[in-house]
């Protein structure tokens, strides 16, 4: 082999070699592409898992919109239902009273006098829970300057709530050990109101329905409700639990009864805001109300629990 042909030979061996290197550059660059395109396409399908997460939670919130809409007409439908009737009972015994010539006997005229204060009491009911309502969705601390004992408070709250008086439930308060001599720092008036909407709940639903009265479907059984005081030395809190043996609440609601509006049974006399005022109340008292799903009573009832900061805590 002539030099000219070894040299050529070296010289195409040397090209291989350059082609060869090339190549092994380009397939590395090709291989970071693919790489990069790897990671493009994890990004994008991250991306769109999280279009997906977003338009989920749009949904949830356009039907939760919706909700809200439907039960603000139910409230407001309600409340004209509750307001118009104690008016027409006052219009009614006001026309009786100013009949000319009408002479009532002493029964009638006590009939009268109580109807009348009941049906005013509860128009104003009505009007404080609307102010309670639209006051509701502030975070705003209440001032604590009373210092009462926790006792005071459920016995206070049982007689506002007129659940004492009831006659189609047994009523009973129970003390734990320690619980009559635990002191609250608290706002008398607020801890109170939201431990007797929490009574009330408690009475309305282990009486029948609207829907049952005088159809012949009274319930059999008597209702019954338990305001139980103790104390959670560790946590600082005592609790109010109020006990009851009604329809219950299924454990799926746990959260969305506490929603403004929200009756789960619409054949039961309310407005669906009494559970929102109460753990608004309680929140800003430093405490909550809770339901306890894990209480089962025997055929059903349900246990909502008023915690309250008290002093003398360990």
């Amino acid at each position: 082999m002539t030099s000219e042909e070894q040299d050529r030979l070296q010289a195409e061996l040397t090209q291989l070699r350059a082609d060869y290197a090339q190549l092994e550059r380009d397939f590395d660059s090709m291989s970071e592409g693919y790489q990069e395109s790897l990671l493009l396409y994890d990004r994008l399908e991250e991306t769109y898992r999280e279009l997906e997460e977003t338009n989920r939670q749009l949904e949830v919130a356009r039907k939760r919109a919706e909700e809200a809409s439907q039960m603000k007409t139910v409230f407001i439908q309600q409340i004209s239902h509750e307001i118009r009737t104690p008016l027409n009972i006052l219009s009614g015994f006001t026309q009786i009273i100013t009949t000319p010539g009408m002479e009532l006997d002493e029964a009638t005229q006590r009939e009268v006098t109580q109807g009348i204060s009941d049906n005013t009491r509860r128009i104003t009911s009505l009007v404080s829970k609307m102010l309670e309502l639209a006051d509701a969705s502030s975070h705003t601390a209440i001032d604590r300057t009373d210092v009462v004992p926790a006792v005071q408070v459920a016995v206070q709250a049982a007689d506002e709530s007129g659940i004492t008086m009831e006659t189609h439930l047994d009523f009973d308060l129970q003390l734990a050990e320690g619980a009559d001599t635990a002191m609250l720092t608290t706002n008398l008036q607020q801890a109170c109101r939201a431990l007797a909407l929490l009574l009330d709940n408690a009475r309305k639903f282990t009486q029948p329905a609207e829907a049952h009265v005088g159809s012949g479907q009274q319930s059999a059984r008597r209702g019954n409700v338990v305001l139980r005081l103790s104390l959670h030395t560790g946590k600082g809190m005592a609790d109010f639990s109020v006990e009851d043996n009604g329809i219950g609440v299924p454990e799926a609601e746990a959260e969305h009864i506490f929603d403004e509006f929200v009756q789960l049974d619409n054949y039961y006399d309310g407005t669906g805001i009494g559970l929102t005022v109460a753990r608004s109340i309680a929140r800003r008292l430093g405490g909550d109300v809770v339901l306890d799903t894990a209480y089962q009573s025997a055929g059903g009832g349900a246990r909502f629990v008023l915690s309250l900061p008290f002093d003398n805590a360990e």
